[in-house]
């Protein structure tokens, strides 16, 4: 009787054993776009970018410290239908979200952001006006800006600068070096992607004037996903993964080295 209360109860914690492993094995989607350089797309894939550096890290020290290993599917879709398939929970999670109140009922975001500021840089032609190290020094030129931008108040505000209106950074970027206005004023990240992208580094120079805008984005997690239940777990490890640096060495080798 004991021999057989014992095996009973072997059996019973190698079942308990293997459930609580299989439920550490988690196999998410997770949706991304063409938004370079923090997502990088070729052909439909996702092939890099800084989100995609961040989620390896954010992967690997869940794997470490807290032993869950994610086997993750991406799933390329705009950002309003992303959202969407968050809400019902055909996707378990979106990197590069803003914490917006109308998302929080079906969305965890985990914190702390991995992006907390936005830097707002003016470019120059390398003939262009001398170095621009203040505000006011702005007024006297033509600055092209991304059309539909939200830059900064005082800048998006001010009627006495003139303000030329193009079609994204890259559209930007070439209408610089072509001469069409004096300075272009764009997201800094964004800029020197294209900038080292398209080799204008020669023809293109950054100014010292930049304005630090906060606006922190964060890896979202739908409430109807399965790992949802691990959310203590993924807050620590990209508390982790922030703290140690990896975030600025994802942006580094992006902007450095990515093709």
């Amino acid at each position: 009787m004991k021999r057989a209360a014992f095996l009973i109860l072997t059996v019973f914690c190698l079942w308990i054993t293997m459930q609580i492993a299989q439920a550490k094995e988690l196999n998410i989607t997770v949706g991304f776009s063409h938004f370079p350089p923090w997502q990088i797309t070729k052909k439909g894939d996702l092939v890099g970018g800084i989100d995609k550096m961040v989620l390896n890290a954010l992967q690997e020290e869940l794997a470490s410290e807290h032993d869950i290993r994610l086997h993750i599917n991406y799933y390329y879709c705009p950002l309003k239908r992303c959202l969407a398939m968050m809400q019902t929970g055909q996707l378990d999670m979106k990197t590069g979200l803003l914490r917006q109140p109308e998302r929080e009922w079906y969305v965890y975001f985990i914190t702390p952001p991995y992006q907390r500021y936005v830097h707002k840089a003016l470019y120059v032609h390398k003939d262009g006006p001398s170095n621009i190290s203040t505000y006011n020094a702005m007024k006297t030129l033509k600055i092209g800006v991304t059309r539909a931008s939200v830059n900064f108040p005082e800048f998006d505000q001010d009627k006495l600068i003139e303000k030329v209106k193009v079609n994204g950074t890259r559209n930007g970027l070439r209408m610089l070096s072509a001469k069409r206005f004096d300075a272009f004023l764009g997201s800094e990240l964004v800029t020197d992607y294209f900038i080292r992208k398209d080799r204008l580094g020669k023809e293109i120079r950054k100014a010292s004037y930049k304005y630090k805008k906060e606006n922190p984005g964060y890896f979202g997690i739908a409430k109807k996903s399965p790992l949802s239940q691990y959310l203590p777990q993924l807050r620590s490890a990209m508390k982790a993964i922030v703290e140690k640096g990896y975030v600025q060495l994802a942006e580094d080798q992006v902007l450095f080295f990515s093709p």
